[in-house]
């Protein structure tokens, strides 16, 4: 796998960590960081975008939405939320979602392993996701940015479909909450298997906590399951064709993940860069 070839690891701080690298060095270039302002509408002008958020309104020459492309529509202009429309009626029935477990255990749950990186598949002949296949991440030793010392942050994440946790009672909900949150554990256990006997924090994160937390519309996570149909060249591309407008994440191309995220960003900074 590429990026593991090229030196895949875990940021120190886990992703806070990397974020607040990254900010860092965006400010220190010159650039203004604002927190909060939650975008509620997006407006046309003649030479560029009104930006009204919560707590306030901002002309921009350039517009670049970071946002999943159904997000975008409920605040674009009609012309952008049209074209967008087209990509986000072809995948409804595409999207997905993730089960996040959180633990903060001792160091010696995690100290039999050196690699600090695994990606299970459990069973071939299943299908992949709810644990199926999974990512196990665990703090390095000494980063004490993500776990106290002596302790370590260890992250166990799995895709999901979104249907399996639509119109669930809430007594149904937590029930499978807390059914998710053990098997993933006990699948964990053929890398680590002290993992959670004695952890300090516990936490599970489902659709629900990424549509309460990131406002991501339905707790969608990972853009859309992809095909000969959505992918590459038919794939929504960062220009849709609006003047000034640029997307990116997830539900454009290249897809999920950091490092996917990241390369689109970079191609759509550099496009700008060059106008």
């Amino acid at each position: 796998m590429t990026i593991r070839g090229a030196g895949l690891r875990r940021a120190k701080g886990g992703m806070k960590g990397f974020w607040a690298n990254l900010t860092a060095h965006y400010k220190k270039l010159g650039g203004v960081l604002l927190v909060g302002h939650r975008v509620e509408k997006l407006e046309s002008m003649n030479n560029g975008y009104m930006v009204i958020t919560r707590k306030g309104t901002f002309l921009a020459r350039q517009v670049v939405s970071a946002i999943p492309a159904e997000n975008t529509m409920t605040i674009a202009p009609p012309n952008i939320k049209q074209i967008l429309n087209r990509y986000v009626t072809r995948d409804n029935d595409r999207y997905e979602s993730a089960i996040v477990v959180f633990l903060g255990v001792p160091e010696s749950e995690v100290s039999c392993q050196p690699i600090t990186h695994h990606q299970l598949l459990y069973d071939y002949n299943l299908p992949l996701g709810n644990g199926n296949n999974m990512f196990i991440s665990v703090s390095a030793q000494g980063d004490t940015d993500s776990a106290p010392k002596e302790y370590r942050a260890v992250m166990i994440s799995t895709h999901c479909k979104l249907s399996e946790w639509r119109h669930l009672t809430e007594e149904a909900y937590q029930q499978k909450k807390e059914d998710m949150g053990k098997h993933l554990i006990n699948l964990a256990k053929q890398v680590y298997p002290q993992l959670g006997t004695n952890a300090v924090l516990y936490e599970v994160g489902t659709p629900r906590t990424y549509q309460k937390y990131t406002g991501r519309i339905n707790g969608t996570v990972g853009g859309i399951r992809q095909n000969l149909q959505n992918s590459n060249q038919k794939a929504m591309p960062h220009d849709i064709g609006i003047k000034n407008f640029r997307m990116v994440g997830d539900t454009t191309w290249p897809g999920l993940g950091t490092v996917a995220c990241i390369v689109g960003s970079k191609i759509v900074a550099d496009q700008l860069l060059n106008n």
